[in-house]
């Protein structure tokens, strides 16, 4: 989150800045007040409940958490919230200004991202096509009007007050039918994930039914996998202007937030034009893990690792 507010800051230095939470105690790591730090770079704290868009305690439900984002989208639409809004995960970065960004979210259309762009109809991801998804879509309302829906990401979504105000009142319309009638179990898709699993399926089945036109934001940011195991980095993520880096939630960005919080280290000294470069030696975009500062990303695996390699040891260790 300091990783997030302080990279947005330095390359957007005239947007207001707004965290929302619902959580009033103190936010502190390794000694730092985190939200004595976000004030003094100039980030608003709100405080939100998380009641409109909260999925049914008995819907067994993956990333319950990630649904907070619909209520903030319902508060970025009320009439007292700003004209345009970006709304962002935690886990993203931004390398660079973006003018031509700030002026597609500042028009008339709503910012959305294909989160699988490549994908045919039948490309079956974690065991679900985008013709699976339109046969429960279809299955929810028979007059569905996408039969192969994209798969849209819930990381980023922008426009103005106006239109994340168009894509709320669909999404509580259908949020509230779908809860009536499923009142005991959700509905579920062939892969047995069910439509709360993570709040992506659900703004998907509203995004793709909008009328109005909206803007895929792909030429601006992509989700990134940076495991040692899984990795999707590409040379040419280096120039893209936002990277959403669900990996280094607990990689690079807990050894970056260190260097973040200290307002004389290198980070805050930098031109913004050198700021992906330095982004990207810590957080593996698109540098090779032997570059030093990745190297300390891997420090802060070593514990589990050693966890890992006792384990194996243990289980092929003959039997004395």
């Amino acid at each position: 989150m300091a990783v997030f507010f302080a990279t947005s800051i330095r390359c957007n230095p005239k947007a207001k800045h707004i965290l929302y939470t619902n959580d009033q105690e103190l936010a502190t790591w390794n000694g730092v007040d985190f939200r004595e730090f976000l004030n003094t770079i100039g980030v608003e704290i709100k405080l939100l409940a998380f009641e409109a868009f909260r999925p049914p305690e008995h819907f067994t439900t993956e990333f319950r958490n990630a649904f907070y984002k619909l209520d903030v989208l319902r508060a970025l639409s009320h009439p007292d919230a700003g004209q345009y809004s970006l709304l962002l995960d935690s886990d993203c970065v931004w390398t660079r200004p973006d003018p031509t960004l700030t002026r597609l979210v500042q028009s008339d259309v709503l910012l959305l991202l294909d989160a699988e762009p490549k994908s045919l109809p039948d490309t079956k991801i974690h065991g679900l096509s985008r013709r699976d998804m339109g046969d429960l879509y279809r299955e929810l309302d028979p007059d569905y009007p996408v039969a192969s829906p994209i798969h849209f990401g819930g990381e980023i979504i922008g426009g103005s007050r106006e239109r994340l105000a168009e894509v709320i009142q669909e999404l509580s319309k259908n949020w509230d039918q779908i809860v009536r009638d499923y009142p005991t179990s959700p509905p579920t898709f062939r892969n047995n994930r069910n439509i709360f699993d993570g709040d992506e399926y659900i703004s998907s089945f509203v995004y793709n039914r909008l009328p109005r036109p909206w803007a895929d934001a792909s030429p601006y940011i992509r989700r990134i996998w940076t495991s040692y195991r899984n990795t999707n980095v590409r040379p040419s993520d280096a120039s893209l202007s936002l990277w959403h880096l669900p990996n280094e939630k607990t990689q690079g960005l807990p050894v970056l937030s260190r260097r973040v919080v200290n307002r004389d280290s290198q980070f805050w000294k930098l031109p913004p034009e050198a700021l992906a470069d330095y982004l990207g030696s810590y957080l593996g975009v698109p540098h090779p893990v032997w570059r030093p500062r990745r190297l300390l990303t891997l420090a802060t695996k070593l514990p589990r690792l050693l966890i890992i390699a006792k384990r194996f040891l243990n289980r092929s260790a003959p039997a004395s």
